[in-house]
């Protein structure tokens, strides 16, 4: 028994060690989510992406070495001596080498691009935020996710207590009826009422059991480590905070609603990366006007070498070019680019405030929905007070014969019911604060 007792204890222990809160759930899933962690390598992509956009502006210097080797004929004949009728012959004047070799250095630095290389590098910026914001917009829809996970098995355990607390009470009252049915006191009826009730609530239990599992899994899932279980939430501790919301008028939830709004409209992650896409569509319509205009591009030469030993010695010469390009015809290429950055500036100016709308519009529902469910956990308490009351009545009038068994199953259901909604009206409201805050940065 001692064994058993400690074995108990420890299996206790190990629980209450591995059990964590949602807000340190929500810690872990950020730092070891899988999709999370993807976003921040995005966000390094795009902050190296914005530095390699900043070395357009400088200058590129590059070492070239070639080596050219020419048959036998060709060599014979550009270094054969020049005959001349009647004097002679000379030397070749433009004798070669069989094998050469040529070294040199070169230097570009490109001057103006049609703005290309500022508008890049701007994009590059932009790109950049919108990386640092969708990082912060997958937070917070992975904490969302947790929160939702973690509440839903919360709830399934509470429902499963509850469930065999039904049973328990079920085979109670099974046990009694089967006595008054020995005894010619109770219908055959009665008895398989609750029998079915017993196999039902039974059900009940293990699919319970089984949904508890696949949250568990999924919930494991989104925070990236083994071996954690989520820890009992306190719910009446928020029965202040409830009742302040429940207890609002409508000019008070008004105002509420419209602080939260603006709030929105400044922090929301998704609003800022709309803005972000506007302002990136308005860079790539600039830079699309810019291949209209010219570019002008300088380059420096060094050739230090060029001789038939490669010793990095030899003749040496430089030459400096600058290169002024200017587009005249492109078969209508730059007009028809500048169109489509056009009409795509259109696109994304029209979906974004349609976007924005909507936005908006869901976040003011989640807030409603906030009050809607403050005032249901209230309505819930009245509820179980009054289904508690009946239950007891009923079951004191059913000891007494004054009531069917018929009435004293809906009495146990409807306790049961009450108990239920309002758990879940606790939850529900828990995870509709998380859902706001999914609104916000």
């Amino acid at each position: 028994m001692k064994k058993v007792i400690l074995t108990f204890v420890l299996m206790l222990m190990i629980s209450a060690l591995s059990a964590i809160t949602l807000e340190e759930s929500i810690q872990i899933a950020r730092e070891n989510n899988k999709d999370i962690l993807a976003q921040e390598s995005g966000l390094m992509s795009a902050d190296w992406s914005e530095k390699n956009a900043l070395t357009n502006f400088f200058p590129k210097v590059s070492f070239s070495s070639t080596i050219v080797r020419i048959d036998d004929d060709t060599y014979d004949l550009a270094n054969a001596p020049i005959q001349v009728p009647g004097i002679g012959e000379f030397p070749s004047m433009f004798s070669v080498y069989k094998t050469s070799y040529t070294n040199y250095i070169t230097v570009q630095q490109p001057v103006f691009n049609g703005g290309k290389m500022i508008m890049g590098y701007q994009l590059a910026k932009l790109a950049k935020k919108q990386a640092l914001i969708a990082l912060q917009d997958k937070r917070n829809d992975i904490s969302y996710a947790v929160a939702s996970a973690y509440l839903g098995i919360l709830r399934l355990q509470d429902l499963k207590t509850l469930s065999e607390k039904s049973l328990n009470s079920t085979i109670s009252h099974l046990e009694k009826v089967q006595k008054k049915y020995e005894v010619g006191t109770a219908k055959k009826s009665d008895v398989l009422q609750w029998q079915v009730k017993k196999k039902n609530d039974e059900t009940a239990i293990n699919e319970i059991e089984g949904d508890i599992d696949e949250l568990l899994g999924m919930w494991t899932n989104l925070l990236g480590v083994e071996g954690k279980s989520p820890a009992q939430i306190e719910v009446k501790a928020l029965d202040l905070e409830i009742n302040k919301y429940a207890s609002m008028n409508s000019k008070e939830t008004e105002q509420a609603m419209k602080e939260y709004l603006s709030d929105v409209s400044i922090s929301s992650p998704t609003l800022q990366m709309l803005e972000l896409a506007q302002k990136m569509t308005k860079k790539k319509y600039l830079m699309a006007k810019g291949e209209f205009l010219p570019s002008i591009n300088i380059q420096y030469n060094y050739e230090f070498e060029s001789d038939d030993k490669f010793d990095f010695s030899g003749e040496e010469n430089w030459n400096f070019a600058a290169v002024v390009s200017v587009p005249i015809f492109t078969s209508g290429a730059n007009f028809s680019s500048v169109k489509t950055a056009k009409y795509e500036m259109k696109r994304v100016d029209y979906e974004t405030e349609s976007i924005k709308e909507n936005y908006l519009i869901a976040a003011k529902n989640a807030f409603y929905s906030l009050i809607t469910k403050s005032k249901t956990i209230e309505d819930n308490k009245t509820a179980l007070e009054f289904a508690e009351e009946n239950h007891k009545i009923i079951n004191e009038l059913y000891e007494q014969g004054m009531v069917t068994n018929s009435e004293l199953l809906d009495a146990e259901a409807m306790l049961f019911g009450s108990e239920m909604n309002l758990v879940s009206s606790y939850y529900d409201y828990i995870l509709i604060k998380y859902e706001l805050k999914k609104y916000r940065n």
